[in-house]
């Protein structure tokens, strides 16, 4: 019969992964643009480029982007002020021009 030792025993080796492994730096994710942060900078950029208000559908379609992104960006605008809608339609509101406490 052959006599086998158990990995368990008392007396392992010591690994070779213990030693001195330098840590890699933490990310720091509040300083990464998230995609929701990307799609609010197209959509704005795109409604300031336009000439004349425009539906979410149609920037959806300019933009290459789910109209559902495009919609979540236009209503995150609304909320910030950067944006206002009338009848589905969009612009670009001038905050430039506002005046400053």
């Amino acid at each position: 019969m052959h006599s086998v030792t158990s990995p368990t025993g008392p007396l392992q080796a010591k690994s070779r992964l213990t030693g001195d492994v330098p840590r890699q730096p933490q990310r720091r994710y509040r300083d990464k643009l998230t995609r929701a942060d990307r799609t609010v900078l197209a959509v704005r950029e795109a409604l300031a480029r336009a000439d004349r208000p425009v539906r979410a559908r149609v920037l959806a379609l300019d933009l290459g982007l789910p109209p559902a992104e495009v919609t979540a960006g236009l209503r995150r605008l609304q909320d910030l002020g950067a944006a206002s809608s009338h009848a589905r339609r969009w612009v670009a509101v001038d905050t430039s021009s506002a005046p400053t406490p």
